[in-house]
């Protein structure tokens, strides 16, 4: 690890890996960031969800900046990929305290590459390598300082929400295809689904069994998450969360489509529509305001378009931000 860059030496501050007992104050640095920078928020919960994450080692992959208050000032997490079967990605979760941004978050993004090339130097070199930062697009300061740093702006998401007040027609599923919920299908179908949907999709790469585990977690919505069948072949799948820490911050109860995918072999059928019809009627049940998820801008199997014909809109959007390693 001497191959790091040094952190500065601040006052009352100790550099080491993130712990356990850190989450609650990592949730508080979060939540400093985000009155800043209006991104998104993660509850202890959830921070604590990382120390069993297959893509991170704490004690080796993070570093915090601690105050001898016990607070946390800078958060770095270098994630790897656990699998690949074109690309190997190294992602970034960096949170520095706004006000120490102009100070530290050079250092912070230099120290998450270091440690994500070395990461990325212990897997196999048949595949590309890449550096992937993903950035808001209204934060254009930090879209600067990684663009000085040698990384390039190469795809961006859209985020989109749909208003459940507007009607929900039904879209039944089209003949000899059966619609289940998630908790009925059998074991490793959703998995499956989600990787052979996702195959041809720009940078994506497939989820282990582990990795996929880690989704079904509290913010689950098994009750609003289906998977299709056609005859005994599982052939298409939804999966939805829901995020009520985030209520406040948005202004309005919502649920998260997470994934939505069909398999090649049956796209253009209907099925997509289906699925998503079927779990916004479940939001809207449930008394929730609206849907929201994400989407490639340039996604190559029409979701976009099928996502505005259902009423969704864009709200914001974000960057991917990738350097070749």
């Amino acid at each position: 690890m001497s191959d790091l860059p040094r952190p500065p030496d601040l006052d009352g501050v100790a550099w080491r890996p993130a712990r356990p007992d850190d989450a609650a104050a990592i949730a508080t640095l979060q939540d400093q960031c985000f009155e800043a920078d209006h991104t998104y928020r993660e509850v202890e919960s959830e921070i604590l969800e990382r120390f069993d994450d297959p893509e991170v080692n704490p004690d080796t992959d993070t570093l915090l900046a601690v105050a001898s208050d016990g607070s946390v000032m800078v958060s770095i997490w270098s994630y790897v990929a656990s699998s690949a079967e074109t690309l190997w990605r190294a992602f970034a979760d960096v949170h520095v305290r706004p006000d120490l941004r102009e100070e530290l978050d050079g250092f912070a993004v230099d120290w998450w590459e270091a440690r994500s090339r070395a990461r990325l130097a212990g897997r196999p070199d048949d595949l590309p390598k890449v550096l992937w930062y993903g950035v808001y697009a209204h934060r254009t300061g930090q879209i600067a300082l990684l663009e000085g740093r040698g990384f390039e702006i190469r795809r961006y998401y859209d985020e989109l929400i749909r208003d459940l007040a507007e009607p929900i027609a039904a879209h039944p599923a089209p003949g000899g295809v059966e619609i289940v919920p998630a908790e009925d299908a059998a074991p490793g179908d959703e998995l499956y689904v989600h990787n052979e949907a996702f195959r041809d999709h720009w940078g994506s790469q497939p989820f282990t069994e582990e990795r996929w585990r880690q989704f079904h977690n509290e913010f689950y919505l098994p009750g609003a998450s289906y998977v299709a069948y056609d005859g005994d072949d599982p052939v298409g799948h939804i999966f939805c969360t829901k995020y009520p820490h985030d209520f406040e911050d948005r202004g309005f109860t919502h649920a998260w489509v997470e994934s939505l995918g069909v398999v090649p072999s049956h796209r253009k059928r209907g099925i997509a529509t289906a699925l998503l019809t079927s779990s916004l009627r479940d939001f809207a049940a449930e008394g929730l305001e609206y849907a929201v998820l994400d989407v490639d801008s340039e996604n190559p199997t029409g979701a976009y378009g099928l996502y505005e014909a259902l009423g969704f809109a864009i709200d914001r959007r974000s960057l991917a931000m990738l350097k070749d390693v």
